[in-house]
Protein backbone atom coordinates (compact mmCIF):
# COMPACT_ATOMS: atom_id res chain seq x y z
CA UNK A 1 0.00 0.00 0.00
CA UNK A 2 1.11 3.66 -1.09
CA UNK A 3 1.06 6.60 2.08
CA UNK A 4 2.05 10.16 2.10
CA UNK A 5 3.14 12.20 4.83
CA UNK A 6 1.15 15.80 5.51
CA UNK A 7 3.95 17.32 7.29
CA UNK A 8 7.90 17.33 7.30
CA UNK A 9 8.95 18.70 10.35
CA UNK A 10 10.78 17.39 13.36
CA UNK A 11 8.09 14.31 14.35
CA UNK A 12 8.37 12.86 10.55
CA UNK A 13 11.71 11.46 10.87
CA UNK A 14 10.53 9.11 13.93
CA UNK A 15 7.82 7.85 11.33
CA UNK A 16 10.58 7.70 8.39
CA UNK A 17 12.65 5.83 10.73
CA UNK A 18 9.95 3.38 11.35
CA UNK A 19 8.80 2.45 8.14
CA UNK A 20 12.81 1.99 7.30
CA UNK A 21 12.75 -0.59 10.44
CA UNK A 22 10.24 -2.62 8.81
CA UNK A 23 11.84 -2.37 5.31
CA UNK A 24 14.82 -4.08 7.30
CA UNK A 25 13.05 -6.59 8.84
CA UNK A 26 10.60 -7.53 5.51
CA UNK A 27 7.79 -6.94 7.17
CA UNK A 28 4.60 -5.88 5.11
CA UNK A 29 4.97 -2.14 5.07
CA UNK A 30 3.93 1.11 3.13
CA UNK A 31 5.50 2.29 0.49
CA UNK A 32 6.09 6.49 1.28
CA UNK A 33 5.14 7.91 -2.11
CA UNK A 34 4.51 11.24 -1.31
CA UNK A 35 5.18 13.95 0.64
CA UNK A 36 3.40 17.52 1.88
CA UNK A 37 4.71 20.03 3.68
CA UNK A 38 3.86 23.92 2.88
CA UNK A 39 7.86 24.87 3.15
CA UNK A 40 8.86 23.20 -0.26
CA UNK A 41 12.71 23.47 1.00
CA UNK A 42 11.37 21.14 3.98
CA UNK A 43 10.07 18.67 1.96
CA UNK A 44 12.38 18.30 -0.75
CA UNK A 45 15.17 18.02 2.06
CA UNK A 46 12.60 15.25 3.80
CA UNK A 47 11.92 13.81 0.11
CA UNK A 48 16.12 12.99 0.03
CA UNK A 49 16.70 11.79 3.32
CA UNK A 50 13.71 9.21 2.48
CA UNK A 51 14.87 8.43 -1.11
CA UNK A 52 18.41 7.54 0.97
CA UNK A 53 16.72 5.47 4.13
CA UNK A 54 13.75 3.60 1.63
CA UNK A 55 15.46 3.35 -1.69
CA UNK A 56 12.76 5.68 -3.74
CA UNK A 57 12.23 9.04 -3.73
CA UNK A 58 8.74 10.62 -3.10
CA UNK A 59 6.86 13.36 -4.91
CA UNK A 60 6.65 16.72 -3.18
CA UNK A 61 3.43 18.49 -3.04
CA UNK A 62 2.74 21.67 -0.91
CA UNK A 63 -0.47 21.50 -0.95
CA UNK A 64 -2.34 17.88 0.54
CA UNK A 65 -5.38 18.43 -1.31
CA UNK A 66 -3.68 18.47 -4.31
CA UNK A 67 -1.82 15.56 -3.13
CA UNK A 68 -4.18 13.37 -2.01
CA UNK A 69 -6.58 14.07 -5.66
CA UNK A 70 -3.18 13.09 -7.82
CA UNK A 71 -1.60 10.42 -5.79
CA UNK A 72 -2.56 7.20 -5.51
CA UNK A 73 -2.12 7.05 -1.96
CA UNK A 74 -4.15 4.45 0.42
CA UNK A 75 -3.51 6.14 3.12
CA UNK A 76 -1.69 9.46 5.05
CA UNK A 77 0.11 10.07 8.54
CA UNK A 78 -1.02 13.48 9.46
CA UNK A 79 2.56 15.13 11.14
CA UNK A 80 0.42 19.07 11.27
CA UNK A 81 -0.43 21.11 14.16
CA UNK A 82 -2.76 20.57 16.70
CA UNK A 83 -5.55 22.94 15.50
CA UNK A 84 -5.55 21.17 12.31
CA UNK A 85 -5.90 17.69 12.22
CA UNK A 86 -9.65 17.48 12.18
CA UNK A 87 -9.30 19.66 8.74
CA UNK A 88 -7.11 17.36 7.32
CA UNK A 89 -8.54 14.14 8.38
CA UNK A 90 -12.09 14.95 7.01
CA UNK A 91 -10.65 15.68 3.67
CA UNK A 92 -8.89 12.32 3.84
CA UNK A 93 -11.64 10.29 4.90
CA UNK A 94 -13.66 11.80 2.27
CA UNK A 95 -11.32 10.86 -0.41
CA UNK A 96 -11.66 7.25 0.53
CA UNK A 97 -8.05 7.59 2.45
CA UNK A 98 -7.34 5.97 5.63
CA UNK A 99 -5.24 7.86 8.57
CA UNK A 100 -2.91 7.73 10.98
CA UNK A 101 -3.40 10.67 13.64
CA UNK A 102 -0.03 11.69 15.20
CA UNK A 103 -0.56 12.53 18.49
CA UNK A 104 -2.53 14.34 20.10
CA UNK A 105 -6.12 12.71 18.22
CA UNK A 106 -7.18 16.57 18.24
CA UNK A 107 -7.00 19.73 19.60
CA UNK A 108 -9.45 19.15 22.12
CA UNK A 109 -12.16 16.40 22.86
CA UNK A 110 -14.78 18.01 20.72
CA UNK A 111 -12.98 17.40 17.96
CA UNK A 112 -11.62 14.35 18.77
CA UNK A 113 -15.10 13.13 18.90
CA UNK A 114 -15.44 14.74 14.94
CA UNK A 115 -12.49 12.75 13.77
CA UNK A 116 -13.96 9.49 15.24
CA UNK A 117 -17.58 10.34 13.59
CA UNK A 118 -16.03 11.38 10.41
CA UNK A 119 -13.79 7.82 10.18
CA UNK A 120 -17.14 6.48 10.71
CA UNK A 121 -19.00 8.19 8.08
CA UNK A 122 -16.92 7.68 5.22
CA UNK A 123 -16.04 4.03 6.68
CA UNK A 124 -12.53 4.60 7.08
CA UNK A 125 -9.59 3.01 9.64
CA UNK A 126 -7.96 5.75 11.94
CA UNK A 127 -5.19 5.12 14.40
CA UNK A 128 -2.93 7.11 16.41
CA UNK A 129 0.65 7.27 16.70
CA UNK A 130 0.92 7.17 20.24
CA UNK A 131 4.40 6.02 21.00
CA UNK A 132 3.74 5.67 24.79
CA UNK A 133 1.97 2.68 24.60
CA UNK A 134 3.51 1.14 20.71
CA UNK A 135 6.78 -0.94 20.05
CA UNK A 136 7.79 -3.81 22.08
CA UNK A 137 8.83 -2.38 25.41
CA UNK A 138 5.80 -0.81 25.79
CA UNK A 139 3.90 -3.48 24.59
CA UNK A 140 5.70 -5.65 27.34
CA UNK A 141 4.98 -3.59 29.91
CA UNK A 142 1.55 -3.30 29.63
CA UNK A 143 1.41 -7.26 29.05
CA UNK A 144 3.12 -7.76 32.19
CA UNK A 145 0.94 -5.72 34.21
CA UNK A 146 -2.26 -7.17 33.27
CA UNK A 147 -0.59 -10.24 33.77
CA UNK A 148 -0.34 -9.10 37.81
CA UNK A 149 3.55 -9.37 37.46
CA UNK A 150 3.36 -6.20 40.50
CA UNK A 151 0.02 -7.10 42.08
CA UNK A 152 -3.15 -5.06 41.61
CA UNK A 153 -1.36 -1.81 40.94
CA UNK A 154 -2.38 0.96 43.47
CA UNK A 155 -0.01 4.33 42.77
CA UNK A 156 1.12 5.52 39.70
CA UNK A 157 3.40 8.75 39.82
CA UNK A 158 4.94 10.70 36.70
CA UNK A 159 6.69 13.93 36.93
CA UNK A 160 8.49 15.68 34.06
CA UNK A 161 10.13 19.07 33.87
CA UNK A 162 12.11 20.44 31.00
CA UNK A 163 14.35 23.61 31.72
CA UNK A 164 13.57 25.79 27.83
CA UNK A 165 15.52 28.69 29.09
CA UNK A 166 12.63 30.60 28.57
CA UNK A 167 12.99 29.67 24.82
CA UNK A 168 10.17 27.77 23.01
CA UNK A 169 9.62 24.05 23.67
CA UNK A 170 10.90 21.90 20.47
CA UNK A 171 11.84 24.90 18.91
CA UNK A 172 7.74 26.23 18.03
CA UNK A 173 6.41 29.01 18.93
CA UNK A 174 3.05 27.66 18.30
CA UNK A 175 2.77 24.97 21.12
CA UNK A 176 2.64 27.67 23.55
CA UNK A 177 -0.91 29.00 22.61
CA UNK A 178 -3.93 27.15 23.54
CA UNK A 179 -5.75 28.08 20.13
CA UNK A 180 -2.96 26.19 18.44
CA UNK A 181 -2.26 23.43 20.72
CA UNK A 182 -5.32 22.79 23.05
CA UNK A 183 -3.10 23.70 25.80
CA UNK A 184 0.35 23.73 27.05
CA UNK A 185 2.81 21.13 27.47
CA UNK A 186 0.14 18.91 29.42
CA UNK A 187 -1.08 18.46 26.35
CA UNK A 188 1.51 18.27 23.82
CA UNK A 189 3.11 15.61 26.11
CA UNK A 190 0.35 15.12 28.99
CA UNK A 191 -1.53 13.03 26.42
CA UNK A 192 1.77 10.44 26.03
CA UNK A 193 1.55 9.99 29.86
CA UNK A 194 -2.16 9.53 30.14
CA UNK A 195 -2.23 6.76 27.07
CA UNK A 196 0.31 4.81 28.98
CA UNK A 197 -1.85 5.66 32.26
CA UNK A 198 -5.31 3.89 30.95
CA UNK A 199 -3.62 1.36 28.89
CA UNK A 200 -1.69 -0.42 31.88
CA UNK A 201 -4.33 0.03 34.66
CA UNK A 202 -7.38 1.05 32.71
CA UNK A 203 -9.86 3.95 32.83
CA UNK A 204 -9.08 6.86 35.15
CA UNK A 205 -12.68 8.00 36.73
CA UNK A 206 -11.87 11.45 38.24
CA UNK A 207 -9.06 13.94 38.31
CA UNK A 208 -8.12 17.13 40.44
CA UNK A 209 -5.61 19.57 39.36
CA UNK A 210 -3.64 22.94 39.58
CA UNK A 211 -2.03 24.82 36.17
CA UNK A 212 -0.19 27.81 35.74
CA UNK A 213 1.74 30.20 33.40
CA UNK A 214 5.14 30.91 35.23
CA UNK A 215 6.86 31.98 32.28
CA UNK A 216 4.38 35.39 31.37
CA UNK A 217 6.73 35.74 28.53
CA UNK A 218 9.65 33.68 26.00
CA UNK A 219 11.33 34.25 23.09
CA UNK A 220 14.01 32.78 20.79
CA UNK A 221 15.90 35.72 20.02
CA UNK A 222 13.72 36.74 17.17
CA UNK A 223 10.25 35.94 18.09
CA UNK A 224 8.91 36.83 21.42
CA UNK A 225 5.40 35.50 23.23
CA UNK A 226 3.05 35.55 25.99
CA UNK A 227 1.98 32.03 26.03
CA UNK A 228 -1.86 31.34 26.49
CA UNK A 229 -1.03 27.44 27.37
CA UNK A 230 -0.06 26.29 30.87
CA UNK A 231 3.35 25.48 31.77
CA UNK A 232 3.24 23.84 34.62
CA UNK A 233 0.01 20.81 36.02
CA UNK A 234 0.13 19.40 39.21
CA UNK A 235 -3.08 16.64 38.96
CA UNK A 236 -4.01 13.71 40.60
CA UNK A 237 -6.26 11.36 39.81
CA UNK A 238 -8.53 8.06 40.52
CA UNK A 239 -8.59 5.04 38.41
CA UNK A 240 -12.09 2.95 38.22
CA UNK A 241 -10.01 -0.44 40.10
CA UNK A 242 -9.33 2.17 42.84
CA UNK A 243 -5.78 3.01 42.17
CA UNK A 244 -5.07 6.53 42.48
CA UNK A 245 -2.00 8.45 40.60
CA UNK A 246 -0.05 11.55 40.72
CA UNK A 247 0.68 13.49 37.73
CA UNK A 248 2.95 16.58 37.27
CA UNK A 249 4.59 18.27 33.85
CA UNK A 250 6.26 21.73 33.62
CA UNK A 251 8.27 23.20 30.67
CA UNK A 252 9.08 26.61 33.57
CA UNK A 253 12.28 24.41 34.94
CA UNK A 254 15.26 25.98 35.65
CA UNK A 255 18.79 24.86 36.90
CA UNK A 256 17.97 20.99 36.60
CA UNK A 257 15.47 19.08 34.77
CA UNK A 258 13.62 15.79 36.43
CA UNK A 259 11.64 12.72 35.52
CA UNK A 260 10.85 9.71 35.48
CA UNK A 261 7.86 6.84 35.66
CA UNK A 262 6.69 4.75 39.09
CA UNK A 263 4.13 2.42 38.90
CA UNK A 264 3.53 0.48 41.88
CA UNK A 265 1.50 -2.53 42.88
CA UNK A 266 0.99 -4.90 45.25
CA UNK A 267 4.17 -7.11 44.72
CA UNK A 268 6.15 -4.65 43.50
CA UNK A 269 7.28 -1.38 41.55
CA UNK A 270 8.09 -1.12 37.38
CA UNK A 271 10.37 1.26 36.60
CA UNK A 272 9.27 1.55 33.07
CA UNK A 273 12.21 1.99 30.45
CA UNK A 274 14.55 0.32 33.30
CA UNK A 275 13.22 -2.82 35.18
CA UNK A 276 11.02 -4.45 38.38
CA UNK A 277 11.83 -4.44 41.62
CA UNK A 278 9.88 -6.74 43.09
CA UNK A 279 8.69 -6.92 46.87
CA UNK A 280 10.59 -10.57 47.38
CA UNK A 281 14.04 -8.50 46.59
CA UNK A 282 14.08 -9.51 42.73
CA UNK A 283 14.46 -6.96 40.03
CA UNK A 284 13.52 -8.27 36.12
CA UNK A 285 15.21 -5.93 33.60
CA UNK A 286 12.95 -4.62 30.60
CA UNK A 287 15.07 -6.77 28.12
CA UNK A 288 13.95 -10.59 29.64
CA UNK A 289 10.06 -8.58 29.81
CA UNK A 290 10.31 -8.16 26.45
CA UNK A 291 11.05 -11.99 25.32
CA UNK A 292 8.69 -12.98 27.24
CA UNK A 293 5.49 -10.81 26.47
CA UNK A 294 6.40 -8.74 23.40
CA UNK A 295 8.95 -10.97 21.31
CA UNK A 296 6.48 -10.15 18.06
CA UNK A 297 6.72 -6.48 18.20
CA UNK A 298 8.57 -3.96 16.32
CA UNK A 299 10.84 -2.51 18.36
CA UNK A 300 10.67 1.04 17.11
CA UNK A 301 7.29 2.43 18.54
CA UNK A 302 6.86 4.00 15.29
CA UNK A 303 7.56 1.17 13.22
CA UNK A 304 4.63 -0.59 15.10
CA UNK A 305 2.23 2.25 14.51
CA UNK A 306 2.46 1.46 10.73
CA UNK A 307 2.03 -2.65 11.70
CA UNK A 308 -0.97 -1.49 14.05
CA UNK A 309 -2.42 0.82 10.64
CA UNK A 310 -1.67 -2.48 8.18
CA UNK A 311 -3.36 -4.67 10.04
CA UNK A 312 -6.51 -2.30 11.11
CA UNK A 313 -6.85 -1.82 7.55
CA UNK A 314 -5.98 -5.35 6.00
CA UNK A 315 -7.45 -7.40 9.17
CA UNK A 316 -9.34 -5.48 10.51
CA UNK A 317 -7.81 -5.71 13.63
CA UNK A 318 -8.82 -3.33 16.20
CA UNK A 319 -5.07 -1.35 17.40
CA UNK A 320 -3.63 -0.57 20.41
CA UNK A 321 -3.69 3.02 19.87
CA UNK A 322 -7.02 3.64 18.27
CA UNK A 323 -8.76 6.99 18.09
CA UNK A 324 -11.34 6.22 20.81
CA UNK A 325 -8.09 5.40 22.77
CA UNK A 326 -6.59 8.36 21.94
CA UNK A 327 -9.67 10.67 23.20
CA UNK A 328 -10.01 9.38 26.02
CA UNK A 329 -6.09 10.07 26.66
CA UNK A 330 -7.00 13.83 25.35
CA UNK A 331 -10.45 13.93 27.60
CA UNK A 332 -8.15 13.18 30.59
CA UNK A 333 -5.87 16.25 29.91
CA UNK A 334 -8.94 18.20 29.53
CA UNK A 335 -10.34 16.69 32.70
CA UNK A 336 -7.30 18.10 34.37
CA UNK A 337 -7.13 21.75 33.00
CA UNK A 338 -11.34 21.81 33.68
CA UNK A 339 -11.07 21.23 37.51
CA UNK A 340 -8.03 23.93 37.08
CA UNK A 341 -10.36 26.01 35.91
CA UNK A 342 -13.70 25.53 38.09
CA UNK A 343 -11.53 24.69 41.27
CA UNK A 344 -13.61 21.26 41.60
CA UNK A 345 -12.23 17.38 41.08
CA UNK A 346 -13.80 16.54 37.38
CA UNK A 347 -14.82 13.20 35.68
CA UNK A 348 -12.93 12.21 33.08
CA UNK A 349 -16.35 10.76 30.81
CA UNK A 350 -18.25 14.16 31.62
CA UNK A 351 -15.40 16.03 29.28
CA UNK A 352 -15.12 12.72 26.82
CA UNK A 353 -18.77 13.20 26.25
CA UNK A 354 -18.93 16.91 25.88
CA UNK A 355 -20.92 17.36 28.77
CA UNK A 356 -18.13 19.35 30.84
CA UNK A 357 -15.94 21.78 28.48
CA UNK A 358 -15.70 25.43 30.30
CA UNK A 359 -12.25 25.17 29.44
CA UNK A 360 -12.29 23.57 25.81
CA UNK A 361 -14.86 26.84 25.44
CA UNK A 362 -11.73 29.36 26.09
CA UNK A 363 -9.74 26.87 23.52
CA UNK A 364 -11.93 27.51 21.03
CA UNK A 365 -12.16 30.90 21.71
CA UNK A 366 -9.20 31.66 20.67
CA UNK A 367 -8.86 29.38 17.65
CA UNK A 368 -7.92 30.87 13.99
CA UNK A 369 -11.84 31.14 12.74
CA UNK A 370 -11.12 29.06 9.89
CA UNK A 371 -10.23 26.27 11.60
CA UNK A 372 -13.37 25.95 13.99
CA UNK A 373 -16.75 25.11 14.18
CA UNK A 374 -18.88 25.79 16.69
CA UNK A 375 -19.46 23.59 19.96
CA UNK A 376 -22.51 21.78 19.78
Amino acid sequence: MNIGFIGCGVISTAHLEGLEELKKANRDTFELSAVCDLNENRANAFAATAEKRLGKRPTVYTDYKKMIDEENVDAVSILLDHDLHHIVAEDCFAAGIHVQMQKPLAISPFYGRKILADAKKYGRVLTVSEPSVLGAENVAMARAIKDGIIGSVNLLMDYATVTLHRTFFAGTAWRHFKGRAGAGWINDHGVHRTHMFTEVNGPIREVFAYTEIFEKELSDGNTTIRPTGEDTSVTVFRFDNGGLGHWMCSTAAHGEGMGGVWIYGSKGCFRPGKHIALANGQTIPVGDLIMQYAPEIAAHPFAHSYVELWEAITDQKVPISSGERGLEALSIVFAALESALIGQPVKVEDVMNGVRHAYEDTVVKEMIPERKLPLL
